[in-house]
């Protein structure tokens, strides 16, 4: 087996056809085919299976595809730091729209102090997307609040991230306490579905008989907080997020009498991951570095979280991420 037949499986498992496969790689269409039988043959597995004129792979391709990306990963990697003297490291991480916006310019900004030769590449997406970016080796490790779903990631806790209700600040609830039930009569502005945020969420209001039923729906909490500042309704976003806001009089903040939600920040990568120095000094400053704007844990606030720790909202308890 050679780089190029791995690089040659992983093209095919990802365009599902031998002829697409060979274009992408400027390959002809019998090298591509004769690679896939040689591989097969080498581990005696049927990795791909032709169902409609199409390339289906099977449960054992799954498994070595999996393999492929990261030993694909890890070479590149190693051609890189040994072809380039002055190259230091790389590291590509990721990190889900709450976290990416409030914590993650700080983080990256004092892991560049400390390692200025180390070339760091970002992206911030849903849990969702940043979970497959970790499955496909496109990303190193990330920081996410949703729920992880793969037995293959591994997701350390890391901190508690407390949520508050707002409001417009000429709102009638503005600055007061409420019931749940309540707050859930007026308008919501929430998250997209398929966001970690709105899955958390959802799941702890459920958990109170209630549902979520928003009547706006964005991948941007800016753009909830601007619509909540028109008085176009209310929604419930990570307390870091809103303290200049409320500070200048743009929002105003609402007390649940019978709801606490906080959910919970992760470190997470892959489980097969070679962990290069690059990672290693990452995961140091993450698990040593105060959490946002860190205050006494007895204030609400951010806490760090002691490993093994659950998560678990004062009143009604939402999902976890952890694995």
């Amino acid at each position: 087996m050679s780089i190029r037949h791995f690089r040659i499986f992983i093209a095919v498992a990802e365009e599902e056809n031998i002829t697409k496969a060979a274009k992408k790689l400027y390959l002809t269409q019998p090298t591509v085919s004769v690679a896939i039988k040689e591989i097969e043959e080498h581990y005696g597995a049927r990795f791909f299976e032709r169902i409609n004129q199409r390339l289906h792979i099977t449960e054992e391709g799954k498994r070595f595809l999996d393999y492929a990306k990261h030993f694909i990963a890890m070479y590149d990697e190693m051609e890189i730091a040994f072809k380039n003297t002055d190259f230091t490291g790389r590291l590509r991480v990721g990190a889900s729209v709450n976290i990416g916006t409030y914590y993650i310019p700080r983080l990256i900004r004092e892991f560049r102090d400390r390692y200025p030769g180390i070339n760091v590449q970002v992206k911030i997406n849903t849990t969702a997307v940043v979970e497959k970016e970790l499955l496909d080796g496109k990303l190193d490790l990330a920081l996410v609040g949703g729920t992880i779903q793969s037995e293959h990631i591994v997701a350390e806790p890391l901190f508690y991230e407390k949520y508050t209700a707002i409001c417009a600040p000429e709102h009638p609830m503005a600055g007061k306490t409420v019931p749940l039930e309540e707050f859930m009569k007026e308008p919501l502005l929430s998250r997209e579905k398929s966001s970690g945020a709105y899955e958390v969420f959802q799941s702890a209001v459920n958990q109170t008989g209630l549902t979520v039923t928003p009547v706006w729906e964005s991948t941007s909490q800016t753009t909830l907080m601007e619509a909540v500042h028109y008085g176009l309704g209310v929604t419930i976003v990570p307390e870091q997020m809103i303290k200049r806001e409320v500070r200048e009089g743009r929002l105003s903040q609402i007390t649940f009498s019978d709801f606490s939600f906080q959910n919970t920040i992760h470190i997470a990568y892959h489980h097969s991951k070679y962990l290069s120095p690059s990672i290693k000094k990452f995961i140091l400053l993450v698990k040593t570095l105060d959490p946002p704007e860190s205050v006494p844990e007895s204030s609400g606030y951010l806490s760090r979280i002691p490993a093994g720790a659950a998560v678990l909202p004062k009143a009604h308890p939402g999902r976890r991420g952890s694995r």
